[in-house]
């Protein structure tokens, strides 16, 4: 043996022997596999099989837990957090009859109807027909306005007590609200929400029909009330943040714009709500960053330009101002505080006739706008069926250029009477300008009448 300072060294031939049988140990699979490729082959193919197994199963947890995630999301009204987690869904099972209904049922409350509509018809031609989609359409319908057509089956399921009866009182009471059928609205709602007195969707909906009435205090209320039952509804909370900027309540808006900006994140509304409460609470040089990054993030959001051109206004700069707004018109050419913007930086700029012009525009949106108000709030309501009303609205919209809400008040003067002859020659006229001749002339044909003379120019 070798002794060096109270080490003992193996002898030479025992290390090499056992270098050789690690050698041999790390060696022995590749060994195997040559003396029994067969073997080797069936071992490899179980592997992959298992591999494979493990990965779809893991893909198949995945996305439920999604789907469970995105299903319980809808029902408490967390519409965005319920869309990403579907939007994940997709990306596995974008077919899944569950994926297309709850999809639908976002867009449907956001207003995307035309999306819900698609989602619908590719959830027919791929699982048939079923109660979800049926259901699911008859809230559709109500959501765009059809409310005579299926009153009746949302009434039956609302009275029930089965898993859909606060999915029918919704579908009425937006429908309602949709249809400016406020006495009816408040009916329902009082029912709904004497049998579900925590329910967050009927108080965001009694808001929204306040707001739509002008009563902004009730309407504060109501999104003060659902966030004390649920701190997670943004909607509500942007709702309310909304009405707090409106009203000049900058220190109570500001914490609710801060709490929504860490749930939305590069939400352009959301944004432009931060920007302004910012410079409500005397921040402005933090209110300008935050609209720069705004505009650099979104540079043709008309809400961000309409600030930018309040702030150049304030600068002294009315030619920057004047261009601002131009370009914020002609993205929305139905904003009326741009209209008076626009005209006043048009004065500043020593453009007499341009602001002239401009303030007539205003001044005749204005004007339409106070009709519209003054006939929804008083006319409508005493006589909901009265085809002239709704015909009248659909023509200012129409003067404003607002094609797809004047064809939405076209349509609710043909629910309350099919056969208004002069709502169908409008409605002729106008998809005739719209290059629609289909549509046009099954209008022209159900306008004439025997001895009728045929429609040459009916203004709308």
């Amino acid at each position: 043996m070798n002794v060096s300072e109270g080490t003992v060294s193996p002898p030479a031939g025992q290390s090499q022997s056992r270098l050789i049988r690690f050698i041999k140990l790390v060696l022995y699979p590749l060994f195997w596999l040559i003396r029994h490729p067969s073997r080797a082959a069936a071992l490899g193919v179980t592997m992959v099989l298992v591999v494979l197994f493990i990965a779809v199963a893991g893909l198949w947890l995945w996305t439920g837990y999604h789907l469970a995630q995105a299903r319980n999301d809808v029902a408490r009204g967390h519409n965005a957090a319920a869309y990403s987690h579907l939007q994940k869904c997709a990306i596995i099972r974008p077919d899944n009859p569950e994926v297309l209904i709850l999809s639908a049922r976002i867009a449907r409350r956001s207003g995307a109807t035309d999306e819900a509509e698609a989602l619908l018809y590719r959830y027919e031609g791929q699982h048939g027909m079923s109660e979800a989609l049926v259901l699911e359409r008859l809230l559709l319908r109500a959501a765009t306005g059809e409310v005579e057509a299926v009153e009746a089956q949302l009434t039956a399921r609302s009275a029930s007590d089965g898993p859909d009866s606060e999915l029918a009182f919704e579908g009425l009471v937006s429908g309602l609200i949709t249809r400016f059928r406020w006495a009816e609205a408040y009916r329902h709602l009082a029912e709904w929400r004497a049998r579900y007195p925590q329910s967050t969707a009927a108080l965001l909906l009694a808001g929204k029909l306040e707001e739509q009435r002008q009563g902004y205090e009730l309407a504060i209320g109501y999104y003060r009330q659902i966030l004390e039952i649920d701190t997670d509804q943004d909607e509500a909370r942007l709702r309310l943040a909304t009405q707090l900027v409106e009203n000049r309540r900058g220190d109570e808006a500001l914490a609710h714009v801060e709490a929504l900006r860490a749930r939305l994140p590069n939400h352009p509304e959301v944004e432009v709500l931060w920007v302004r409460a910012l410079a409500l609470n005397g921040r402005a040089t933090e209110s300008r960053a935050a609209l720069a990054e705004c505009l650099r993030r979104n540079p043709e959001y008309p809400p961000a330009l309409l600030e930018s051109g309040g702030f150049a206004l304030l600068d002294g700069d009315e030619v920057a101002a004047e261009q601002i707004f131009r370009h914020a018109l002609n993205l929305n050419p139905d904003n009326l505080v741009a209209h008076n913007q626009y005209a006043f930086a048009l004065a500043r700029t020593g453009k007499a006739e341009e602001a002239a012009k401009a303030r007539a525009v205003a001044e005749s949106r204005k004007a339409d706008l106070e009709r519209i108000t003054f006939l929804i709030g008083g006319p409508l309501q005493s006589s909901p069926n009265d085809p002239a009303l709704h015909r009248e609205i659909a023509q200012i919209a129409l003067r404003a250029g607002q094609v797809r809400e004047a064809l939405r008040w076209f349509s609710t003067a043909l629910q309350v009477d099919p056969n208004d002859i002069a709502t169908h020659k409008a409605l002729a006229l106008l998809y005739r300008e719209l290059d629609k001749p289909v549509l046009s002339a099954k209008h022209r044909a159900l306008a004439q009448r025997p001895g009728d003379q045929p429609i040459i120019n009916v203004a709308p």
